[in-house]
Parts: structure tokens; C-alpha cells; sequence
């Protein structure tokens, strides 16, 4: 078995000091081309690979990052979550998610837990409206803080667009009462939806109606199925339904589905992620596409800069979204 050649060891090789050595590795300071090459060719000879531990107590933090995600069962979340995983993978970076199951007191404990192995940066996906400031650099993705700390920045889809997008496809099909299922709780990529319908619905000389705003306190599959029922059973008449998240449209697929209703020849459809479910449904729906490789870019990109001691971009940053007709709004 080979012995594990020591960065003193490569020095005396390559003929430079350890510093010099640790800058390479570290791509930090300053050294030439050819002093790169020189180390990195001893590196390549002699299979060296960096204790990551030593690394990490060196600079107070291990080189590793923290996802906090609401619900990792979601499609959307895994997808977000796999590209931000492999953007920080190549630039070096190791990753471990905790689901938080859109609980409040869970996502605090698993925060805490991050900063007791110090993390060197957070990217939280918070099931709440996140109010937590930490000194951990972070991005704050898909969910907007209410109260963000010096070295935090936001990246979230433009979900006021994605909003109006998919109410203004089932108005021009010629829908008029247009059902609104959303969060209970003050959300922000919820509320943003929420504004794009209302958005839609006045550019066609509509008013947003109260009795048509479906609120939910959690949102799964299974609260959109009761509610929509509950709806339906209390008379409640509409002509189109805007979901704000996949999962929300195909509970209101079943249950109309099971009342008689036909899609989209009697009530119009639309979702929210374009998660796979929705194109190998029956009636395929209608839903807003969210730029999760761009998303996964962004969020690496600027939380490495963060981490780096730049200062982070303080308004959010906003990617934008676009519109999958299918036939649940095309009738």
C-alpha cells in the first residue's frame, strides 16, 4: 500500500515551500504558472488528497454546506436540491440536507445543528417564512426571508409572473370565476402567486373574490382533495382553478374528477413547478416551468462568493419562469 505523501513531502519535491504549496491547493495568493504546474504535476504523481478535516480547522469551518428543505418528498425540492448539489460538488464543496417537513420547531433544531458543526454556509428552503438571521453566510431560495442578516442574499423564481401567466391562459380559454387555492400562512412565493392572479384577473377587468381564495394550512396532495371537496359539497361555482403548486392541482383533479367534473370541458386547470406527474396525468395539466439547473447555478455561485467575503447582492434575484399549455386549460 502506498504511503500517503505530507504537503512537506510535496514542497521538497516541487521545490517550494509548504505555503506556497497550500495556496495552490487552495487556489488562493499568489504563485506563477509554472510553480502551479510544478505542484500540481508532484499532486498528480503521488495521488495526494487534502485531509478535509485539517483543512477545516485550519480556516474555523469544514468546507461544507447545509440545505434545510420543507418537504424533500416534493419533486421540485429534489430536482432544486440535486442541482445544488452538484454545482457546489464541483467547485469543491460537500452538501448534507435536512428535511424540515414543513415544521417550524424541526427547522430550528436542524439549524441549530448546522451551526453547532459549523457549516461554512446555509442555503435554506425554509417550510415557513423565514425570520432566523445566522452569521453563516446563505442563500434564502424559493421562500423569501422577512428579516435577512448582512451576509445573506435570495434567489427565487418571478412567481408574481408564473401567477399571472397561468391565470391569463385560462382567461383568454374564457374563464371568468377562477378558483385560487394557496398557503394559509404568509408564504412569500405563495402571496407572489397569489398577486400574479389577482394581476390577471384586473387586466381583464375582473376582481379577485373572497369566496374564491382556497386557503390551505399545509400543502399536500391530500389537503387539496379535502378542501376541493368541502368546495364542491358547499356549492361553491367556478370555471377555472389556478393551484399553487402541482401537487395542490392533482388533489383538485381527483376530487373534481370524482364529482363528475370534466377537465378541462367543464372547469380549466392550472399548476405551479411542472413537476413530471402533471404530463402523465390523464388529462395533462396546464402548470408554470421553474428554472431549477439556473436556480441550482445561481445559488452555488452566489453563496460560494458569500463564503469568499464578497458582499451579497441585497435585492432578490429572480429567475424567470414561462408557461407549459397542456390540455387541461386547452379545451
Amino acid at each position: 500500500m502506498q504511503k500517503t505523501i505530507s504537503m512537506k513531502e510535496i514542497s521538497e519535491k516541487a521545490d517550494v515551500s509548504i505555503a506556497t504549496v497550500s495556496r495552490v491547493i487552495n487556489k488562493n495568493g499568489r504563485y506563477s504558472k509554472e510553480t502551479e504546474e510544478r505542484v500540481l504535476r508532484v499532486i498528480a504523481e503521488n495521488n495526494y488528497q487534502p485531509n478535509p478535516i485539517a483543512q477545516g480547522l485550519r480556516a474555523q469551518h469544514m468546507k461544507n454546506v447545509g440545505i434545510l428543505v420543507p418537504d424533500i418528498k416534493n419533486e421540485f425540492f429534489t430536482k432544486l436540491i440535486y442541482a445544488i448539489e452538484r454545482n457546489l460538488f464541483e467547485a469543491g464543496y460537500e452538501t448534507f440536507v435536512c428535511n424540515t417537513d414543513e415544521d417550524e420547531t424541526i427547522e430550528k433544531r436542524h439549524l441549530q445543528m448546522m451551526q453547532s458543526q459549523k457549516v461554512c454556509g446555509l442555503v435554506f428552503l425554509s417550510g415557513t417564512t423565514p425570520k432566523l438571521t445566522v452569521s453563516i453566510p446563505t442563500v434564502y431560495i424559493d421562500r423569501i426571508s422577512t428579516e435577512v442578516s448582512p451576509n445573506a442574499c435570495m434567489i427565487t423564481s418571478d412567481n408574481v409572473t408564473g401567477g399571472y401567466l397561468a391565470t391569463k391562459e385560462m382567461l383568454e380559454q374564457g374563464a371568468r370565476r377562477i378558483l385560487h387555492m394557496t398557503s394559509s400562512k404568509a408564504v412569500s412565493c405563495y402571496a407572489e402567486r397569489c398577486e400574479g392572479y389577482r394581476k390577471a384577473l384586473k387586466e381583464f377587468g375582473l376582481t379577485s373574490k373572497d369566496e374564491l381564495i382556497a386557503t390551505l394550512d399545509e400543502l399536500h396532495y391530500q389537503n387539496a382533495y379535502d378542501k376541493m371537496n368541502l368546495l364542491l359539497d358547499e356549492g361553491i361555482s367556478f370555471d377555472g382553478v389556478f393551484a399553487g403548486s402541482d401537487w395542490l392541482a392533482m388533489g383538485c383533479y381527483q376530487a373534481m374528477k370524482e364529482h363528475g367534473i370534466r377537465i378541462p370541458e367543464d372547469v380549466l386547470l392550472a399548476g405551479y413547478d411542472d413537476i413530471s406527474i402533471t404530463s402523465f396525468n390523464a388529462v395533462p395539466i396546464t402548470t408554470i416551468h421553474q428554472q431549477v439547473t439556473e436556480m441550482g447555478q445561481l445559488v452555488a455561485k452566489n453563496l460560494i462568493a458569500t463564503i469568499k467575503g464578497e458582499a451579497p447582492q441585497k435585492e432578490p434575484i429572480r429567475v424567470p419562469v414561462y408557461l407549459v399549455p397542456r390540455k387541461s386549460t386547452r379545451k
